[in-house]
């Protein structure tokens, strides 16, 4: 193996590979999307266990074989653990993850992405937010960074709070994305444009959003 680096990157899938291993798909910032093997991971006493676990958030260093990226080191700065204790947390967080799952792909810049499916994770767990508000949030603004956001459907009349809001989703600083509540009305509305616009963008059946609507 050869050609070592460190990237910042999420886990967003985790499965078993062969008797021991893992095969995790990472988040890898300016790599893009990336299927990397664990050697070892699934042996009790693997110091990559938890590191290789959906949701770890750090830096990774990798190299890359002749047909493959392997895991060498991993510094972990947030596991959310939390999100293996509560099945609405996870099922919102595992959506977030397979909506940059969807959107990302090797060798393509996904910093952007990944900045935001991180903030948006933090965000579910500010009590002045809720669930539904973060996932129209993220969601939205994961169109946006796809280039397909078209703005608010013409012809239609909007609450000012969700006019400004979507305003703030299409162009605000990551910094300044998680700034507003809405009211339930707004919220409401708000909800509404976001599962038009995934049923419209997103050819996909994501297996948490079945989750999501069965709780």
């Amino acid at each position: 193996m050869k050609d070592f680096f460190t990237c910042t990157g999420m886990v967003l899938r985790s499965r078993p590979a062969g008797e021991n291993d893992r095969l995790i798909t990472l988040l890898a910032g300016t790599e893009g999307k990336l299927n990397v093997f664990v050697r070892g991971a699934r042996k009790p006493s693997s110091r990559f266990a938890a590191s290789s676990e959906t949701f770890a958030f750090g830096e990774f260093k990798l190299s890359h074989g002749t047909s493959a990226y392997y895991l060498n080191d991993a510094d972990i700065s947030n596991y959310f653990e939390e999100f293996r204790t509560d099945i609405e947390l996870a099922a919102y967080a595992s959506y977030f993850d397979e909506i940059a799952d969807y959107y990302c792909v090797e060798g393509d810049d996904s910093t952007a992405m990944l900045g935001l499916l991180y903030a948006s994770l933090l965000a579910l767990h500010n009590p002045n937010f809720s669930y539904r508000l973060v996932r129209c949030i993220f969601v939205l603004r994961a169109i946006v960074l796809n280039g397909e956001f078209p703005g608010l459907p013409q012809g239609r009349n909007f609450n000012e709070a969700v006019i400004a809001a979507i305003d703030r989703i299409e162009n605000a600083d990551l910094r300044h994305l998680y700034t507003f509540k809405l009211t339930e009305p707004a919220e409401e509305e708000l909800f509404k444009l976001t599962t038009e616009y995934e049923k419209r963008f997103m050819d996909r059946r994501f297996k948490s959003l079945e989750v999501l609507a069965a709780l």
